[in-house]
């Protein structure tokens, strides 16, 4: 019992002692033994710490003193615990961030993809969209005017361009040909004809001028055209009636086709239209639409929107 008494003497003592600790080059302290205790539950020190009750020639480490083994391998053990559950808590964290972001992904993708739908069928499938209804009548295909420059064509409803004077020719024959020779000469050319021997590829006809004019589009082909690509500028009139509340009205358009097969020109025949973000949006889609190329007269189209509430 002398040795057991004497060891707990011994332990109650070195917790009662003054202690010195060192931390890297520094000697620290002096702490009650209880207060080194504290600390090596906090995880301020450890059993590998060097403390010294007697100086700083003393020092020896925590776990090699009976006072405080018990107490350093219950801290480690304490210690140990806690870094598993903030490592565990860690993983956790990271896992909910991952699900987070690839479910906010996933919801984005969704929503982006859902917006361009709704974007693409209120703009470009007829029907969809319940507001606005877009009715058009059917195309009227008529001779370009060959009288007029092109720059100067008649704008629908508008003043009429003057004529530009003729141009005097270099050479001057002595006797004219008479106007009645050359319309009579126009008539009597015979239109083109395929090399297979079929139908002509147009057809010769004459103004009140006596100027013969040669006619080689496909006015079916045309229309099938139109009838195919007119839906594509439905959405220029829905963006014109978001820039427009409660825009309804008429709107005539005429264009011509050059021989290249694309839409050279455009006239819009409404006082508000005439230029502005509608017409420009209905020229640059008119300008895709796939007409076939051909020789001769040019063609023009007259075509009519009517744009209203449902």
């Amino acid at each position: 019992m002398s040795a057991a008494q004497d060891l707990h003497d011994l332990e109650r003592t070195q917790l009662d002692s003054q202690w010195l600790y060192r931390q890297g080059d520094l000697v620290l302290g002096p702490l009650t033994g209880h207060q080194v205790v504290e600390k090596l539950y906090t995880g301020e020190l450890t059993g590998e710490t060097d403390v010294s009750a007697s100086g700083p020639s003393g020092f020896r480490k925590l776990k090699d003193l009976d006072a405080f083994k018990l107490h350093v391998a219950k801290a480690a053990v304490k210690q140990r615990v806690e870094a598993e559950a903030r490592a565990a808590r860690a993983r956790r964290n990271r896992a909910r961030l991952i699900t987070g972001g690839v479910a906010a992904v996933v919801a984005g993708g969704l929503g982006l993809g859902a917006w361009q739908i709704a974007r693409y069928s209120a703009v470009y499938l007829p029907g969809v969209d319940r507001e606005l209804d877009i009715q058009v009548d059917p195309p009227v295909i008529t001779v370009a005017k060959r009288s007029v420059p092109e720059e100067l064509f008649d704008y629908p409803g508008g003043p009429k361009p003057e004529k530009l004077p003729s141009k005097p020719s270099e050479t001057t024959p002595d006797k004219p040909e008479k106007p009645e020779k050359v319309a009579s000469a126009s008539l009597s050319q015979k239109p083109e004809r395929r090399a297979s021997g079929g139908r002509p590829t147009g057809r010769v006809s004459t103004d009140a001028d006596g100027l013969s004019t040669e006619v080689n589009y496909d006015q079916a082909a045309i229309n099938r055209v139109v009838k195919q690509s007119q839906s594509t500028l439905y959405h220029c009139f829905k963006e014109e009636a978001e820039r427009r509340p409660g825009f309804a009205a008429k709107v005539p358009l005429e264009f011509t086709i050059g021989n290249d097969g694309r839409v050279a020109q455009l006239w819009v025949d409404h006082p508000q239209l005439k230029k502005g973000p509608l017409f420009d949006c209905l020229l640059g889609e008119m300008k895709k639409w796939p007409f076939k190329p051909y020789t001769g007269e040019r063609a023009t189209v007259n075509l009519a929107f009517t744009i209203g509430k449902k």
